[in-house]
């Protein structure tokens, strides 16, 4: 019995007889009308082109990157700033437990919805569109935040954490997915970097506000202006990035026809010579190994059909990588939430600040260093491409600081170690998240291993919101220890998935999984539609270590 391909995975159109057809048909039709519309920069000297693509790079880091930082930032700030609250009296207004456990519910409340809905709103980020979904986000979340300043009781803040959770849900996943349909992999460190640290920069200006209040604002109910003047701002910045943000590459302010169609190219494969015999279906030829890996690698953020396939999905949760990438961003994010939550607690119980607006300007030189940290190192893991061998380091960084900060009976040095925790706890999610979108093809398996990933590190902060007892103050025994555990765990698990890509690179240089081609080649698909197909478990795909 002959061997034939599943009903709903055969192409509805016969394959294109020509090499032309082949190219053309494979890309949306955004990209075939910037091809008819200009031709100029395929006749550019490398020097022209190299020049274009800088000023291209520039526009979108400035059009791009400061939106999607402003953004975060206001996430991480308006979900976070319940620990400013409650050096400000939140606990005692609002008739709270003495020993914190009514306080780490309200932390714990949060996450639930904003885990169970990341997948779904990720999801509908290509349906719904990323410039209108967006900042339907930002507003709604911005609304709650700023309902959080009139609450009265516990129960009307463990309602609005819910729903906070719930609005919030899909801006982190959302942002990561959005950067792949403007960059290269190999660029997207370092501007992942810079707008995740807009968390940081939330500790930062989170401190400062929220000491300045304290200080306007001495009368109870006083913390409640933490809330509503910081969920005012995201309210109306949400407003504004509906009519600012880009939806896509068609979209982008300040480009000219020829940058924009160097955006497209950029994205999508590289067109590789064809030759076609009576006999055969048309084959790719690439010119060199590399232009082979990036013609499927780039695609991801392309696709042929834009359709929703559930199989990638499916893929997502049985992907070893992806499993090892997400249970390692579950171990590290645990003291990034613990970290972000009960710093202002715990250097207040280090005993000096003589005052809680002390306390609050305290939190800010831990996060200002983590900002530069984070930068610094994403742009020398994009220039030297070190994925592995950055979040390790950081992940080092980061046990050194928990040592320190346990361990050490001076108070000051203690404070160094929280110092140093930030700057690795803050660095090592952006590098996580560009290493598994180096890694990972396909737009909708994309889509859900970010959201995927992003549940798994906001599991981390549930456990979190559990760890730092008041009682246990001023060593907070468990907290410190579980993270020190936690993170020794993560280099484990980034060590195996290092281990992992070596070892399946090799087996692919060596043809050991070029059956999955010739298989499919079987039942006449051109290559065009086999890279879709198979995304990254492509033999041509190679694991950016």
């Amino acid at each position: 019995m002959s061997a034939q391909a599943p009903a709903s995975e055969l192409p509805h159109q016969p394959e294109p007889s020509s090499p032309s057809d082949s190219v053309h048909d494979t890309k949306g039709s955004q990209l075939q009308t910037a091809n008819r519309a200009d031709d100029d920069i395929d006749n550019l000297s490398a020097e022209e082109h190299a020049a274009l693509e800088k000023s291209l790079k520039k526009k979108l880091d400035w059009q791009i990157v400061p939106l999607c930082l402003m953004l975060y930032l206001l996430s991480f700030l308006d979900r976070t700033n319940i620990g400013q609250a409650r050096l400000n009296g939140l606990e005692q207004d609002l008739r709270m437990s003495r020993d914190g456990r009514d306080y780490r519910i309200a932390l714990t409340v949060l996450y639930v919805p904003y885990i169970v809905f990341e997948i779904p709103s990720n999801l509908l980020v290509k349906k719904v569109g990323p410039a209108r979904w967006i900042p339907l986000l930002v507003v709604s979340w911005g609304l709650v935040s700023t309902l959080q300043g009139l609450v009265s009781n516990k129960t009307g803040l463990y309602i609005n954490r819910a729903f906070l959770g719930l609005t919030e849900a899909g801006i982190l996943p959302a942002l990561a997915l959005y950067l792949t349909f403007f960059y290269k992999r190999e660029e997207l460190g370092l501007r992942q970097a810079l707008y995740f640290s807009g968390a940081s920069l939330s500790g930062t200006f989170g401190g400062l506000l929220a000491t300045a209040i304290g200080l306007i604002k001495r009368h109870p109910g006083g913390w409640a202006w933490i809330f509503i003047i910081e969920g005012i701002f995201t309210v109306f910045f949400g407003i504004a990035c509906y009519f600012i943000l880009p939806n896509d590459i068609s979209k982008l302010w300040w480009v000219t026809p020829q940058e924009r169609k160097l955006a497209y190219a950029r994205m999508a494969p590289p067109v590789t010579k064809k030759t076609t015999t009576d006999s055969e279906a048309v084959t790719d030829v690439p010119a060199t190994a590399e232009k082979r890996v990036a013609a499927v690698a780039d695609e991801a953020s392309l696709e042929y059909t834009g359709k929703f396939v559930l199989r990638e999905v499916w893929r997502t949760f049985t992907d070893p990588l992806v499993l090892l990438f997400a249970a390692s961003g579950y171990a590290y994010a645990t003291l990034l939430y613990s970290n972000a939550f009960f710093s202002p607690t715990i250097i207040r119980s280090l005993g000096i600040a003589r005052s809680t607006a002390e306390s609050q300007l305290l939190t800010v030189p831990p996060t200002f260093a983590a900002f530069f940290v984070s930068v610094t190192s994403a742009f020398l893991s994009d220039r030297y491409r070190w994925r592995w061998i950055s979040v390790v380091l950081l992940i080092i960084l980061s046990i050194i600081g928990i040592a320190l900060a346990y361990a050490s009976n001076v108070a000051a040095q203690r404070y160094g170690g929280i110092i140093i925790l930030s700057c690795g706890t803050y660095s090592i999610p952006p590098l996580g998240i560009s290493w598994m979108l180096n890694n990972t093809a396909g737009l909708y398996k994309r889509a859900t291993a970010i959201a995927l990933y992003i549940v798994f590190t906001n599991s981390g902060g549930i456990t979190s919101t559990w760890l730092f007892y008041n009682n246990e103050a001023p060593r907070f025994k468990r907290g410190f220890l579980v993270n020190l555990c936690l993170n020794c765990a993560a280099i484990v698990l980034v060590t195996l998935a290092e281990l992992y890509m070596i070892w399946e690179n090799r087996a692919r240089k060596a043809g050991k999984r070029d059956h999955r081609v010739n298989k499919l080649k079987e039942f006449g698909w051109g290559d065009a539609k086999i890279r879709e197909y198979l995304g990254d478990q492509h033999p041509e795909f190679e694991y950016m270590l």
